[in-house]
């Protein structure tokens, strides 16, 4: 084979290796994703951070919600942590530990902080496309299942 042909051939082997995603899909999935979502009265965020090795954190905070708050102000706040598992685009989260504060309260009210074992997405599947993670769930609004998309956006 001359050097020609061996460059072309390289070239082809580095074109098809770069069109197979070598990130395994939990890989993908670790690092910050957050969504942001206006209420009646001010807006919260949420957070979801998934770390490498199987622990992960749900973090919802809450703005503006009390009489006399700005936009920006803490109203609230409930942190959930535990574990998580990947298979294919299946999601299991199991959350041992919750921490909530409200500010309704008193600003200077202590956490409530529980040690718990309840599952937070119900029969997750999970896709990544870009920065945007979806995570596709049932929830139970009412104590009803009710399919639920939410959309996440990675946080660097």
């Amino acid at each position: 084979m001359n050097r020609a042909s061996f460059a072309l051939y390289l070239a082809v082997v580095a074109g098809i290796a770069s069109c197979t995603n070598s990130t395994s899909p939990e890989a993908s999935l670790i690092g910050n994703w957050s969504v942001s979502e206006s209420l009646n009265i001010g807006h919260y965020t949420t957070q979801l951070t998934f770390a490498g090795d199987g622990t992960f954190t749900d973090a919802v905070r809450i703005f503006g919600a009390y009489p006399g708050q700005s936009n920006n102000d803490l109203s609230s706040y409930s942190i959930m942590s535990g574990t998580y598992k990947v298979d294919g685009d299946r999601l299991q989260t199991n959350i041992t530990h919750t921490v909530v504060w409200d500010r309704f309260y008193g600003a200077n009210s202590p956490e409530t902080v529980q040690t718990v074992n309840i599952t937070l997405f119900d029969q997750t599947h999970f896709r990544i496309v870009g920065p945007m993670l979806t995570l596709n769930y049932v929830s139970y609004p009412a104590d009803a299942p009710v399919s639920t998309t939410k959309t996440f956006i990675r946080v660097e």
